[in-house]
């Protein structure tokens, strides 16, 4: 198998593991035949997930009985009670309505994709941003209107790996703990890895992670909060879209704290 039907292949199976398993066969699947699946396609894509897919593995065999994985997938992922959120815009700029989500929508309409009917959520959903890197990567290259390393670039590269984070803060136990761990190492691969840094007054401050790169500094409190990637591409895409950027140089809780003060200013 090549890499490129190989990693399609990765990210179609990986956008339905993460969609609802309302359907037996559908729960089935992936309690029994998943982690093979996986194990068949790391071996082109040069993944080293051997641990990841045996602790899936351990935690999908306590999910046999109908409906029981149903049953977890809405303890860990669906409101109001779910521990951690499938909107991986959350994780890249802590709201379901900032800049990510503006960059995907434009994303979608440059690449030429339409979200289904039978998805009844919003548009930064891993299982869509996954099922498009499936598009995307199976398509000739003098076919796209959009690259799969410049998708990922959007939200996934930065979201898996605090996605992959959070839960297992909040759901070692689940199987889809170590399945987010593999699609954050999967993901890695599309990562720009152009590094280097400018030397500036902040340059002290400034914080590398091997995951994640280098990291956007905060014009008000100067903490990290983004890749400073994401916040160029954004930026682009907003742009491009008549629409003003200038808030990206604020963290997300910086935007809120202004966004409360104009509130009160009114009332």
């Amino acid at each position: 198998m090549d890499t490129r039907v190989a990693g399609s292949t990765f990210w179609l199976i990986m956008a339905q593991a993460f969609l609802p398993p309302g359907r037996p066969e559908v729960a089935a699947a992936f309690v029994d035949g998943l982690a093979e699946d996986l194990a068949e396609l790391a071996l082109p894509l040069d993944l080293d997930i051997a641990n990841e897919l045996a602790e899936f593995s351990t935690a999908a065999s306590g999910f046999i009985e109908p409906q029981s994985l149903l049953v977890e997938y809405s303890r860990v992922f669906l409101p109001p009670n779910g521990l951690t959120t499938l909107n991986a815009s959350r994780y890249v700029d802590g709201s379901i309505n900032g800049p990510c989500m503006d960059a995907l929508e434009n994303a979608y309409l440059a690449a030429g994709i339409e979200q289904r009917d039978t998805l009844r959520d919003l548009k930064d959903h891993v299982a869509m941003q996954m099922e498009c890197m499936a598009w995307l990567i199976g398509q000739d290259e003098s076919e796209q209107r959009l690259s799969a390393d410049d998708f990922a670039q959007i939200c996934l590269v930065g979201a898996l790996p605090r996605f992959a984070a959070a839960l297992v803060s909040e759901a070692p136990e689940s199987p889809y703990t170590p399945l987010v761990q593999i699609a954050a190492k999967a993901i890695a691969s599309h990562a720009d890895t152009d590094e280097t840094t400018e030397t500036t007054k902040r340059g002290a401050n400034r914080r590398h992670d091997t995951s994640l790169g280098v990291w956007r500094l905060c014009k008000s409190c100067e903490k990290p909060f983004a890749r400073e990637k994401e916040i160029q591409i954004m930026t682009r895409a907003l742009e491009q879209a008549g629409l003003p950027a200038e808030h990206l140089s604020l963290c997300p809780d910086c935007r809120d704290a202004v966004k409360g003060f104009f509130t009160r200013a009114i009332k």
